[in-house]
């Protein structure tokens, strides 16, 4: 069995060198069981419309084709991405999760989410709730999807700044990932932080691994071979010029 996962590549559309990357990246995959993206592959991404298909035009025709060579696409929504929609769960046959799910994975339980929601504070916990509800979806539908996409834009770069190696998102991410572990996870592989890394943790009597891909953002990804997880980074990096 052979995963890849990516996380966090915030893409913002058509122009951004990240996107082009990503592509390269995509197409050139093979002998891929399942691709996992865990999370804020879209810098924004709420439901699908005609701006958002424009500008994601290119990474969604290669997630098409590596569909197409037979790679199981799994999505774990992120805090940029959610209501994923028919495109993803019906065009593409992928599995859609808006907050964790569990895989069995050559007899070992795997534990995977974005990792947003493992600290929230009282004013995320009620924002996150308000951009997932009936309310905010009906918005999106009766707003002009230009307007909604230069909203996203001025909002989208907001939640970053505590994204490094030792911040509290990256001990809490470690931390939730051993609480998981005395629970029964074998493997706990999360987003999120844009740190990578791959951490044997022995907690509760029980020994397990937490596994991060880091950020797209960085051309860093993680690969599940031969029972064993590394993360790895793409050379075809495209120069922003």
């Amino acid at each position: 069995m052979k995963i890849v996962f990516i996380a966090d590549a915030h893409l913002k559309g058509l122009g951004d060198p990240n996107q082009e990357s990503l592509v390269k990246f995509l197409d050139g995959l093979s002998g891929v069981d399942k691709l996992v993206i865990l999370g804020d592959l879209f810098d924004f991404w709420t439901g699908f419309n005609e701006v958002v298909y424009h500008h994601y035009l290119p990474v969604l025709t290669s997630l098409m084709g590596l569909r197409g060579r037979g790679t199981e696409i799994v999505y774990l929504e992120g805090n940029h991405d959610f209501s994923m929609g028919g495109f993803f769960t019906g065009t593409l046959g992928a599995s859609v999760h808006p907050e964790h799910c569990e895989l069995e994975v050559e007899g070992r339980s795997f534990y995977l989410a974005h990792g947003d929601t493992v600290r929230m504070s009282a004013g995320y916990r009620l924002w996150r709730g308000f951009l997932r509800s009936g309310v905010f979806r009906l918005i999106t539908r009766v707003t002009p999807p230009g307007v909604v996409w230069k909203v996203a834009g001025f909002l989208s770069g907001r939640s970053r700044k505590y994204n490094k190696r030792g911040s509290f998102i990256d001990r809490g991410l470690e931390r939730f990932a051993e609480h998981r572990i005395a629970g029964g996870a074998d493997c706990v592989v999360l987003g999120h932080s844009h740190v990578p890394g791959v951490h044997e943790e022995t907690t509760g009597g029980r020994r397990g691994l937490y596994a991060n891909p880091g950020s797209w953002l960085d051309s860093s990804y993680l690969v599940y071979d031969m029972g064993e997880f590394r993360v790895e980074r793409f050379e075809g990096q495209v120069s922003s010029g």
